[in-house]
């Protein structure tokens, strides 16, 4: 379709009515319920748990905490990986190991699994790298050979759709392919087509072609899912498969036809954004998560923590709104310092100090990295600046002496190391959401701060008010 921005008024008339089943989510449930099989999501930041509830996260995956993780009722369990943070030869590792640990614990248990790779709604990350390492691990273990792999990209609580195989982001009346945005120039993970068949081949260096991709569209979604289970039990050779979605309606019918053909013998893997584990899950739906939930209870005389680590645009905006809309304490982490062997250390001992201080005097505090984004010529080096001062925020949160009244990380590298890093996180339980997109982690017994809400904020989710919003909801 064109490559340009389109208008959602002049596209809904000509759009077929979604399929017609108020029940699809809660069959789904019990099929997922009465079947012997976990969903596992390797999440490759801490955000992809935004459409989901009532599930673990773990962040480490040694055999005895997946022990736990199978032997649980719940279908569906995450793991952070946060391998978008890593070079390509770490996320290789990282990925084969997982693939072997699960493959053992499955044996033991008698519990087969399938392998959901959660990806970034504006097509960044390592893709095909992840899919193909758990894809090739697990054949040489079991000789396993995948049917298809399904690319699914869309996040309807930011506006990410698919349509005509194309991948948009919403912006008011309009549908932005997603080549246009800032993120398609992202310095590690940049790209130029938003046709997700073309999206492919660039990604694959031409291994596989545009024309190789079967594509789904939304006339076939919106036939039913006798129509996609068709398409579905017809693909092998591991092919990648594209599917427009719009709405969860859309999902949910591509979730059940997967589990019909699955349950006929196919095999698939897949690679997508947040809201299909919440379709493919039996997920339901929840409202928001309350004021109460989102502050640690005792601690309510204390200020709160908000750590911003994303430097992509709509973050810098965000900060700026919550700095102008309340009186928020403004603690600005000199990059450069940071970056500087000599200066380093008396920068971050700084920060440390002035955050216990207010914490302690009930003042809530904004720590966050200057917003020159300091860039080097290769994307390894670009990584490792991120990572330099993701350490750098860590240690702050690692050196607090009193329990924030609330915990917010913004960005992706910075929420997953506060998180693991900085506040000793092994296991969290997913609670819901404080605002659409936007996961609130509980946290476990072995936690700096146990049984705490630590709110993940992606870097490029919500309105240019809702990091203040979520704030002042907390305050209010």
């Amino acid at each position: 379709m064109s490559t340009g921005a389109v208008s959602i008024s002049s596209i809904e008339s000509q759009l077929p009515p979604e399929w017609q089943s108020s029940n699809y989510r809660e069959q789904i449930r019990q099929i997922n319920q009465t079947g012997n099989k976990k969903i596992i999501v390797l999440d490759d930041d801490p955000t992809g748990v935004q459409t989901v509830h009532d599930v673990d996260v773990l962040t480490q995956w040694d055999k005895e905490l997946l022990r736990e993780a199978f032997n649980k009722p719940e279908t569906v369990f995450y793991i952070l990986t946060n391998t978008r943070a890593y070079q390509a030869a770490e996320v290789e590792r990282i990925n084969r190991e997982i693939a072997q640990n699960v493959q053992a614990v499955a044996s033991e248990t008698g519990i087969d699994f399938v392998f959901v790779s959660r990806g970034d709604s504006t097509l960044r990350g390592y893709y095909p790298l992840e899919t193909d390492t758990l894809r090739d691990e697990l054949h040489r273990m079991t000789g396993l050979e995948y049917d298809g792999h399904l690319i699914i990209p869309a996040f309807f609580e930011a506006g990410r759709v698919t349509y005509q195989h194309t991948h948009f982001i919403k912006e008011d009346d309009k549908l932005l392919p997603v080549h246009q945005t800032e993120f398609a120039k992202d310095k590690v993970f940049g790209y130029e087509h938003s046709d997700l068949a073309q999206w492919v081949e660039e990604k694959t260096k031409g291994r596989i072609k545009s024309d190789d991709c079967v594509v789904i569209s939304l006339e076939q979604v919106r036939s039913g899912p006798d129509a996609v289970e068709e398409i579905l039990l017809n693909v092998e050779g591991n092919a990648p498969i594209i599917v427009d979605c719009l709405s969860y309606a859309d999902l949910d019918v591509l979730a059940f036809a997967l589990l019909q053909a699955e349950q006929k013998g196919k095999k698939y893997i897949f690679r997508t954004a947040a809201s299909f584990v919440k379709a493919y899950g039996g997920i339901a739906d929840q409202d928001i998560l309350p004021k109460e939930k989102l502050i640690a209870k005792g601690q309510e005389t204390h200020g709160g923590l908000v750590v911003v680590g994303s430097h992509v645009q709509k973050t810098t905006r965000q900060l700026e709104q919550l700095l102008k809309g309340t009186d928020i304490i403004s603690l600005e982490m000199d990059v450069n310092k940071i970056l500087n062997p000599a200066e380093k250390a008396d920068e971050t001992k700084r920060l440390i100090s002035k955050v216990n201080e207010y914490i302690a005097r009930g003042k809530n505090v904004v720590v966050f990295s200057s917003r020159k984004l300091i860039a080097v010529d290769s994307s390894e080096g670009n990584l490792n600046i991120s990572q330099t001062v993701s350490e750098s925020l860590v240690k702050i949160v690692r050196s607090l002496d009193i329990i924030p009244k609330f915990i917010i990380a913004k960005g992706g590298i910075t929420s997953s190391d506060v998180a693991t890093k900085g506040l000793g996180i092994r296991k969290a339980r997913i609670i819901g959401q404080a605002a659409a997109g936007i996961p609130v982690w509980l946290t476990g017994e072995e936690a700096k701060f146990s049984g705490i809400p630590y709110i993940v904020f992606p870097g490029n989710v919500g309105s240019d008010t809702t990091l203040l919003e979520t704030v002042q909801k907390i305050e209010g």
